[in-house]
């Protein structure tokens, strides 16, 4: 028998022999169980990839740089891109626009990108509510709501009922839509008050006996459009049905 080369007295990854092998119960059970956890994690990992999930709220972890990277990609068919804008919020209630720091894609009817429409480098906010109305929310409600709250089932009757349908999707921690109430408010009041007009030029010089409740409904059905609005805190499932 001729002697081992000197190379292989250094192998550090030495073989064992077949035969000096031998299989375990409690090896079996470690192998299966080792097998059917790394098949439910790469069943998960990726089901978490290929997902979509909607996600109303981001926390970021602690950061000492002065700027940081954010990648996001949404989609919006039936919103043209100079409408588009992105604020920032600071816990002090500071406001900044970043919105010309944002690609902007052209996309077809089938949602494809098609071509670049540049960052609107010179975006300016759009405005969250109309200037002119200076009484508040509560103020407005005094003599009465004109924005009809909607819920799961309220909606889709009025999808269903009204030509012409307003929905404002809130939420009570969104300063925006803090700042649109009123607005909304007085709009929904300028359409009832339309529809009353219209109402009274029908049944003027008429003899009715309408009692209030049936005016009221008679006035429904003269509005030129219907204003609602959802709490999306109350009703969320809602609010991500209808995007």
């Amino acid at each position: 028998m001729s002697p081992r080369p000197w190379s292989a007295n250094l192998d550090m990854y030495r073989r064992v022999p077949t035969d000096l092998l031998e299989g375990t119960k409690r090896g079996s059970i470690l192998s299966v169980m080792a097998i059917v956890t790394m098949t439910v994690l790469f069943l998960l990992e990726t089901k978490a990839f290929f997902g979509v999930r909607l996600a109303a709220e981001m926390t970021l972890d602690s950061n000492d740089d002065a700027q940081i990277r954010i990648n996001f990609n949404i989609t919006m068919m039936d919103m043209k891109c100079e409408y588009a804008t992105i604020d920032i919020k600071s816990d002090l209630g500071t406001h900044q626009n970043i919105t010309q720091h944002v690609n902007k894609w052209q996309i077809d009817a089938e949602g494809v990108r098609q071509r670049y429409m540049s960052r609107n480098r010179h975006q300016t906010d759009i405005a969250m509510s109309d200037p002119t109305v200076t009484a508040t929310i509560d103020q407005l409600h005094e003599d009465g709501v004109d924005a009809v709250d909607l819920d799961e089932r309220t909606i889709n009757y009025a999808k269903k009922t009204q030509e012409y349908l307003f929905v404002d999707f809130f939420a009570s921690w969104c300063s925006h839509c803090r700042d649109l109430a009123p607005t909304w408010e007085v709009l929904a009041e300028v359409m009832d008050s339309a529809a009353e007009e219209s109402l009274d030029k029908k049944i003027e010089g008429e003899a009715h006996k309408y009692s209030d409740e049936d005016y009221n409904e008679a006035k429904k059905v003269e509005l030129p459009v219907m204003v609602g609005k959802v709490d999306c805190v109350n009703h969320a499932t809602v609010c991500q049905q209808e995007g």
